[in-house]
């Protein structure tokens, strides 16, 4: 946020004290939309994943082995910031499905490396085309340019945000 400009009183002028009220007032609205945004996006995206026969916790694990190629408990478990004990319980649910597949880690006798199955691959991408899908049809309306607007936007909130959690 910009600094406040001092008139040579060393006081801001009426204008200015406007200006920066309304930016600050402005930005924490949304900052509270973005709240509100995250909760129904949550809850949205339970319901989408549960149309697939997933659960977004399985959806987020899988992510992590597409992106990685292969992955430990504790690995994958610090990429998400969950426990290991959840990590665990997802990737005994998916081995259960037979969506992931263990393999001997020669760097670590007792965390095994994971990996999608081939199964795993194919129920990862059906749940994500029908995911595309549905928010595609929710969000009719916005063209490609509000999108990429608004992204740009949310990105660059994410960024100083991160940067800004790093000072605290």
């Amino acid at each position: 946020m910009r600094p406040i400009a001092a008139t040579s009183g060393g006081g801001v002028t009426m204008q200015e004290e406007i200006g920066a009220k309304g930016t600050r007032e402005r930005l924490h609205e949304l900052f509270r939309e973005l709240f509100a945004l995250h909760d129904v996006l949550n809850k949205l995206m339970d319901e989408i994943h549960k149309k697939v026969g997933m659960s977004t916790s399985q959806l987020k694990v899988m992510r992590v082995l597409i992106e990685a190629g292969e992955s430990t408990v504790p690995d994958t478990a610090a990429r998400l910031g969950v426990s290991r004990q959840f990590v665990q319980t997802v990737y005994n649910n998916l081995a259960g499905q037979e969506f992931i597949a263990y393999r001997e880690n020669s760097r670590h006798k007792h965390s095994r490396l994971t990996a999608l199955t081939v199964t795993g691959q194919d129920a990862y991408r059906l749940a994500r085309t029908k995911e595309n899908e549905i928010i595609e049809s929710a969000l009719l309306g916005i063209c490609g340019e509000e999108a990429e607007v608004s992204r740009l936007l949310l990105a660059r909130i994410r960024e100083n945000l991160e940067l800004s959690s790093d000072q605290i």
